[in-house]
């Protein structure tokens, strides 16, 4: 018999480093839930992270000559990609974090509404997880 792996991942004790380690490994993975606690502080460590790349890269293309084009193009080049993996990231912890709340991903639009989306969406991340009938359970 063949062992199929969970499609929940949840820290036992969720922290800033365990949380961050999930944003980390489910970066790309929309299809799980999250739990609220995972949620807001894997959202706090890997924030963080981006932070001090981010600055560090901005540091690194403000300190170079005018002239260098080629790496100032790659430095910007990883700036763009490191922004874009941030926001990759947060928008599938935010799918995942809806799919907890017994939600369909597609509610991750409501925050295109100005101002009234962005602050429905926080209280919906902010609620308590539905675990009754939820199409991903927390193990197979």
């Amino acid at each position: 018999m063949q062992m199929r792996e969970p499609i929940w991942n949840e820290s036992f004790r969720p922290g800033i480093i365990s949380s961050t380690k999930l944003y980390f490994q489910d970066l790309f993975v929309g299809a799980k839930r999250m739990s609220r606690k995972d949620f807001w502080w894997g959202y706090l460590g890997f924030s963080i992270v981006a932070y001090i790349v981010v600055a560090l890269l901005a540091f690194i293309i403000t300190k170079m000559p005018v002239m260098d084009y080629y790496w100032s193009s790659i430095v910007g080049v990883a700036l763009a990609m490191t922004m874009g993996y941030y926001w990759i990231a947060v928008f599938t912890a935010i799918i995942r974090r809806l799919h907890d709340r017994k939600m369909r991903g597609w509610w991750v639009l409501i925050g295109l509404i100005p101002v009234v989306g962005f602050v429905a969406l926080v209280v919906l991340l902010c609620l308590p997880q539905r675990s009754l009938g939820n199409r991903f359970p927390k193990s197979i």
